[in-house]
């Protein structure tokens, strides 16, 4: 790799493409209107292995539900998480809020622009906090995430695996490096993040399209295939579970809220006829020989079969249930956190609408 325009280093030339292209290629995301701080930092969190796609269907409700810190601080962590239905991994929302609250003692609601004070707020992490200093305020700190590693992967020929720490090393160094080498540290990281989520994709990259093709290694050896490496792959589980949908004389449906664990604590869910995805106790019912419906979920590494099943309790009394089950109006669900199987359930037995 020996091109070179006007002189300037190989670390700038990427960073002046990449720059460039960004700024006639990005796409218009609500987050880039103003840059405030706590729009990245809550953009950030949800893109947190969540697809582009669904985030853009909460973040406005959930910026316009609390506008700022200290309206998200200042909220119940039931309002969060209700907020935060559908979008999964509810860890992340505890997270935030517990983080809000910390801004707010600490930091009169205003988050800090130190990288390493950024790092002491729960749930921020070395990506986080070098996303919201980069392009909240245009400071030169290098971010790493996953469609970022596999575009330095490329670039630099790198063939260390995913998840190995001399590949995370190799890359947060490139990074740093480059970002030092940018106009605007703000502008050329989150043009990494969009060539490597728009154009350097994980298959069938446009390499023709990317701004920096003739200075990337993978492109130059034929090997854009071939990187980043690929670690072993996690066994994929798969599951065949039971949501059993049992009414009250007023049509209320029972719900469990999950206290344990941090998969779904405070979450409501619907009673299961196993024990697999969460550890509940399975209740003691008395189900309906014939399904609702069936719908495929994912729950991070398991595949799962959910079938809704109409059923009663064994019992004649919801006393005997532990005092986590309770008795919910199906129209208020919307209202309180579960996660988005809960919902597809409920469309497929007919107690809720399809949103428009």
């Amino acid at each position: 790799m020996s091109a070179r325009d006007d002189d300037l280093s190989l670390e700038r030339l990427i960073a002046s493409r990449l720059e460039r292209w960004f700024s006639v290629s990005q796409r218009p995301l609500p987050w880039r209107k103003e840059y405030r701080p706590y729009h990245i930092w809550v953009s950030e969190v949800m893109l947190q292995q969540t697809r582009m796609e669904v985030v853009l269907q909460y973040f406005e409700k959930f910026v316009n539900r609390f506008p700022n810190i200290t309206a998200l601080a200042n909220a119940t962590l039931d309002d969060v998480l209700t907020a935060w239905s559908g979008l999964g991994y509810y860890r992340r929302a505890r997270m935030l809020h517990q983080g809000a609250q910390m801004v707010r003692e600490r930091f009169h609601s205003r988050l800090p622009r130190d990288l390493a004070t950024l790092t002491s707020i729960p749930g921020i992490g070395r990506y986080t906090a070098g996303a919201i200093a980069s392009v909240s305020f245009d400071l030169p700190h290098p971010i790493v995430d996953g469609n970022v590693a596999r575009l330095l992967a490329r670039i630099d020929g790198l063939y260390d695996a995913l998840g190995t720490s001399a590949l995370s090393t190799a890359e947060w160094s490139l990074a740093g490096r480059l970002v030092a080498s940018s106009e605007s540290p703000r502008a050329f990281n989150q043009a990494m993040m969009e060539v490597g989520a728009l154009i350097c994709r994980p298959s069938a990259p446009e390499c023709p399209a990317c701004p920096v093709r003739d200075l990337c290694v993978a492109y130059a050896t034929n090997a854009v295939d071939l990187l980043p490496v690929k670690a072993p792959r996690a066994g994929v589980r798969t599951m065949q579970i039971p949501l059993y949908l049992i009414r009250d004389a007023s049509g209320a449906i029972l719900m469990r809220r999950e206290v344990e664990g941090s998969l779904m604590s405070g979450i409501f869910h619907l009673p299961h006829g196993s024990r697999e995805l969460l550890d509940a106790a399975s209740l003691q019912v008395i189900a309906s020989t014939s399904s609702l419906g069936v719908f495929r979920h994912t729950v991070t590494n398991r595949r799962i079969e959910f079938l809704v099943v109409s059923a009663g309790l064994a019992t004649d009394s919801v006393s005997e249930t532990a005092e986590e089950y309770v008795w919910i109006d199906p129209r208020h669900v919307p209202d309180i956190p579960h996660p988005s199987y809960v919902r597809k359930a409920l469309e497929i037995a007919g107690l809720l609408k399809k949103p428009s």
